[in-house]
């Protein structure tokens, strides 16, 4: 238990050193950061929007809220997440 939350520890202070912005292309910025799911314990359902993230587990979800929800059910991801996200005009 001891060596899983020293791991867990390491991931969440790489992921905080780490620079938070690194630019894709002149059209695209990446975010790193950690997704809010609170909200998940009162109200667990996701709209229907499309706004896709990458997980700590390599996979991509169509939203925050469906990242949200794969958290919940499986304990050993960590939820940092990727956003790709239109660069603002």
């Amino acid at each position: 238990m001891a060596a899983r939350l020293w791991i867990v520890a390491l991931a969440l202070a790489v992921l905080f050193l780490v620079d938070r912005e690194v630019s894709v292309s002149a059209e695209k910025l990446v975010f790193w950061r950690m997704p809010i799911c609170e909200h998940m314990a009162e109200s667990p359902a996701c709209p229907q929007t499309y706004d896709p993230v990458c997980g700590t587990d390599g996979v991509t979800y169509e939203s925050e809220c469906k990242l949200c929800l794969a958290r919940i059910q499986h304990y050993q991801l960590l939820g940092a997440m990727v956003s790709l996200r239109q660069k603002p005009s």
